[in-house]
């Protein structure tokens, strides 16, 4: 999943959290490939749930601050992808004895909930935002 600027919403704050956002995801593709995302896998589930709330939030205050139209229908696909994901957490394995969770099943899964979402949300609904906001930030 490669950044490019047509992906761009125009927001910088919200373009460079898209960018790390997919700087993560790359390292579990890399780690699948690698046959070593057992190790990675945890980590990118703590980095996505603590993404989700901040990004999502600040997405959510930009268009709160500047009244914008689309709000509800924004925030109904945040919503949407919270409650996959919440779904997708609970088949994160339980190892014992402290070993990291993680199972190449699982990261597959993972990559293709969030990499599907990610595009689909930033080339449609982000960049709508980002129009309205354009003038705005």
């Amino acid at each position: 999943m490669e950044w490019t600027e047509d992906l761009s919403v125009g927001v910088q704050t919200i373009d460079n959290q898209h960018k790390e956002l997919f700087a993560r995801i790359n390292d579990l593709v890399a780690a699948v490939k690698q046959h070593t995302c057992k190790y990675k896998i945890g980590d990118v589930i703590k980095f996505l749930e603590e993404y989700i709330v901040f990004h999502f939030g600040e997405e959510e205050k930009y268009m709160r601050e500047h009244d914008y139209p689309g709000y509800l229908q924004h925030k109904a696909q945040h919503e949407i992808f919270i409650k996959n994901f919440e779904e997708l957490k609970k088949e994160l394995p339980k190892l014992e004895g402290g070993a990291k969770p993680g199972s190449y099943d699982l990261s597959v899964e993972t990559n293709q909930v969030v990499v599907d979402w990610i595009l689909d949300h930033i080339a449609k609904i982000d960049k709508k935002l980002g129009e309205f906001l354009k003038d705005r930030v």
